[in-house]
């Protein structure tokens, strides 16, 4: 497995994630705050791994980035200025049952393996994703409209369209705080996440459903991210 990483100094995007050459490729701008972490969580996190990182990227700038990088690690035992408290999960419908009766949220790879009846491939592989992100339950921070992973699911194609019509499931909220202190959250450079499963009675905060929030089992990213993320600060209004 192999990742194309390439250091630009674009103003359009922090990150953007491509394929080319046949080869799953990530560009992270100079432009933007805290580009350096990415850099070094990326470098280190699959340093002696089976994961082979070939970087685009003069010296100077990688020099810069150590020095302002500093001590900090891919698995530091807290969390950052700019990570929040909450970090958030979603999964389609026809997982939540499961998920709860579980009590876990695991990572693709485990469910593949527990479940005969499991899709054959994750979502991500239309994007290029390597193999090694299926070890992992992906988080987003809580302005991360993940909702549209969830619905691009549903069609089985990529489709960022906030307002397109989905079947919403469930959105989970973690305390990321926890999980940075008791050594489970990992930075990858491009993902926050946790290897193998993350115990719900430990970590979960909250769940949002299209029941819960009491909307039509029909919606659309936008409205089931805004009413989800209202809702929880309805609830826990300390976390805002």
């Amino acid at each position: 497995m192999k990742i194309n990483c390439k250091l630009t100094d674009s103003t359009e995007y922090k990150q953007f994630c491509c394929i080319e050459n046949s080869v799953y490729t990530l560009k992270i701008s100079k432009n933007f705050e805290y580009w350096y972490y990415d850099l070094c969580d990326l470098i280190d996190f699959y340093n002696n791994s089976s994961v082979e990182i070939v970087l685009n990227a003069n010296r100077a700038d990688i020099e810069l980035a150590r020095k302002l990088y500093g001590n900090h690690r891919y698995n530091e035992c807290y969390l950052r200025k700019y990570e929040t408290d909450i970090m958030v999960h979603s999964t389609p419908f026809e997982n939540v049952e499961s998920i709860i009766k579980d009590g876990e949220l695991k990572s693709w790879n485990i469910l593949k393996f527990e479940k005969s009846n499991w899709e054959q491939i994750p979502i991500g592989t239309l994007l290029g994703d390597i193999d090694d992100f299926s070890n992992y339950v992906m988080l987003s921070i809580l302005s991360q409209n993940s909702e549209v992973v969830t619905a691009s699911k549903q069609k089985h194609k990529i489709d960022t369209n906030i307002n397109q019509l989905y079947k919403p499931g469930a959105r989970f909220y973690l305390n990321a705080k926890k999980l940075a202190s008791d050594g489970l959250l990992l930075r990858d450079g491009e993902h926050i996440k946790v290897k193998d499963y993350i115990p719900l009675n430990e970590y979960l905060i909250w769940y949002s459903t299209t029941e819960n929030l009491g909307l039509n089992k029909i919606s659309t990213p936008k409205e089931f991210f805004e009413k989800s993320n209202n809702r929880f600060f309805e609830l826990y209004p300390h976390y805002k």
